[in-house]
């Protein structure tokens, strides 16, 4: 059950009128107090001092024995001075009374008043008084002659005449009591208001903080105490470095958020729990993983790769990195290097591992391509070297072969240096065509492909002659566009001298252009004996062949069709190749229109 709470005002306020009228009461009780004890008080001494006045008048009447003189000057003296007199003797007999005939009344001997009197000098009493039937204050003091007492002087006055002053009294205090109740109300609610505004403003700062408003700030009045602004100006400043902490986590977090986003390494992060605390999109990308937001997710659950699996889960319960190749098995074998490091909290306590994992599949090709590559230099190099060396060495250490020995062999050697020439100037073409495609050096000229086309089958056409095969060149548009005209010329030229090889004697290559939508199609069309399907899609790789034997008795370096994908490649086109056994094969360059 929720308890409702009080606000601070309604327990401030309250209190104070508490407070207030409480006091305000106890000071008008000890005032009405003090006013009825004073005004006692002061009607004693009167009645004290008129009995002392009339004692010597009344000692003397008491002296002649003459009491019915005593009683006439009681009546007189009383009437004028609005006060009962009685006279009484030490035997409690009431020789003169104004109010009564003294016949007619009891002994007073016992009446308090007159037995403190006879005892003490004087004596006072408020009582009942049963003469006249009302309450009344008595004064008695003894009439003494010669250290005897004669008789006993009581003056007196009825209380309902102090009581109706008191009365008055009481009526003009209670009603400033009640006018100071009401005015102590006002003033509580006006304090309490004044105390609990401050609170107020900072109560409503602290939600427009807690709602990530930062921008208000306190304003106190200057009515407010020295507390509640020095308060409020910490509150100020509290949101100033707390807007300027957060803005800077924000910053980070953000930066973190681009930065994480933004890598093309896929990161994954696991709590202790084995639960995923953040992946980034390209570990989705890279691991295929359909569902999204799996963070929270158990990484069982989330990742179906056992061996990725297995690598984080160890990683879990190692404190140091831990590094290994994992294979993913999908349409196309994957191969990624994962990396994995503790994640530590703010304590520098171990709170689960961080993998990051990369594509290395392209390095692996690329890798093993480079093994062919060396391999493939290194035996390509190595043949012609070894038949130059080794007829060289035949030529020193006999040097009186017969001239037609001699002249086969220096054929032969320099037929093996033309091809050790041809496959270095390959070699550095390629190279050179690289390193202008990467640092963008390349020259584009905007003209026409036919130009480029004509001076390739010019070179190529006396060869082509030789093996009675004709150059067709289709009648081609006259297409103008952006591009490296000796770079196109020597890829077409490479692939003429490809077709003029592997076509059979007798026959025709056709040139064909074809303009697109947004590109330019040049196709190579021979009639030669085709290529198996199995070699199509490395036809392009360095040294690659199809028939080793048959390519170097006809004099290829195996970088032709190489050097014909890097200039494709280095105006943003693509090379492709269609074949049929024993029908021909048709070699394409793709080239965009617009080259920038």
């Amino acid at each position: 059950m929720k308890i409702k709470r009080k606000t601070l005002f309604w327990k401030l306020y309250p209190s104070f009128l508490i407070i207030s009228f409480i006091s305000l009461l106890a000071i008008v009780m000890i005032a009405l107090w003090s006013f009825k004890s004073f005004y006692y008080q002061e009607r004693a001494v009167d009645l004290e001092i008129r009995a002392k006045i009339l004692t010597p008048e009344f000692s003397r009447l008491i002296q002649s024995g003459n009491y019915q003189e005593v009683q006439k000057q009681s009546q007189q003296l009383g009437d004028d001075s609005s006060t009962r007199i009685t006279i009484v003797l030490p035997s409690g007999k009431i020789i003169g009374d104004n109010k009564k005939d003294p016949a007619t009344m009891d002994n007073h001997k016992s009446r308090p008043e007159i037995e403190q009197a006879t005892r003490y000098g004087k004596g006072l009493s408020i009582r009942y008084g049963h003469t006249l039937a009302i309450d009344s204050m008595y004064f008695a003091m003894p009439i003494i002659v010669e250290d005897e007492i004669i008789g006993i002087m009581r003056t007196s006055t009825p209380l309902d005449t102090l009581q109706n002053a008191l009365w008055s009294i009481y009526y003009k205090v209670s009603l400033g009591f009640f006018i100071l109740i009401i005015i102590t109300a006002f003033a509580s609610w006006w304090m309490s208001k004044a105390l609990v505004r401050p609170l107020e403003v900072m109560k409503v700062q602290a939600q427009r903080l807690a709602k990530g408003d930062f921008s208000s700030r306190v304003q106190l009045s200057s009515n407010d105490s020295l507390e509640s602004e020095q308060l409020g100006q910490a509150f100020n400043e509290i949101a100033i470095q707390l807007n300027e902490r957060i803005e800077i986590i924000l910053n980070q977090r953000n930066e973190q958020e681009a930065v994480f986003s933004s890598m093309v390494e896929g990161v994954i992060a696991v709590d202790s729990n084995e639960k995923i605390l953040r992946i980034n999109q390209a570990a989705y990308n890279i691991l295929k993983i359909s569902e999204k937001e799996i963070e929270g997710t158990k990484l069982t659950h989330a990742i179906e790769n056992i061996e990725l699996q297995s690598l984080i889960l160890f990683a879990l319960k190692q404190n140091t990195t831990v590094g290994q190749e994992i294979i993913l098995h999908d349409d196309v074998e994957q191969v990624l290097y994962a990396q994995s490091a503790p994640l530590l909290d703010i304590h520098k306590n171990k709170c689960g591992t961080l993998v990051v994992f990369n594509d290395i599949t392209k390095l692996k090709e690329f890798e093993l391509q480079r093994k062919e590559f060396v391999s493939n230099v290194s035996h390509e190099l190595r043949t012609p070297l070894t038949a130059i060396q080794g007829l060289s060495e035949t030529l020193i250490e006999f040097p009186d072969l017969d001239q037609e020995k001699k002249a086969n062999f220096i054929g032969v050697i320099h037929t093996h240096s033309i091809r050790l020439e041809g496959i270095i100037e390959n070699l550095l073409t390629l190279s050179k065509i690289e390193k202008e495609t990467e640092v963008d050096e390349i020259d584009f000229v905007n003209e026409s492909i036919t130009l480029a086309l004509s001076n390739a089958i010019f070179l190529c056409k006396d060869k082509a002659l030789e093996r009675n095969i004709n150059i067709i060149l289709n009648e081609a548009e006259d297409i103008t566009f952006k591009h490296n005209p000796s770079l196109i010329e020597q890829a077409i030229i490479n692939l003429l001298n490809n077709a003029i090889k592997y076509s059979n004697g007798n026959s025709e290559i056709k040139i064909t252009v074809v303009k697109q939508a947004h590109d330019i199609k040049i196709s190579v069309e021979d009639k030669g004996s085709g290529i198996p399907e199995e070699h199509l899609s490395r036809l392009f790789e360095r040294f690659y062949r199809v028939d080793k034997a048959r390519s170097r008795a006809l004099g290829g370096t195996g970088l032709g069709l190489s050097i014909v994908k890097h200039i494709a490649l280095a105006h943003k086109g693509s090379v492709s190749v269609t074949s049929e056994i024993n029908k021909g094969s048709i070699f394409s360059i793709t080239l965009p229109l617009e080259n920038e």
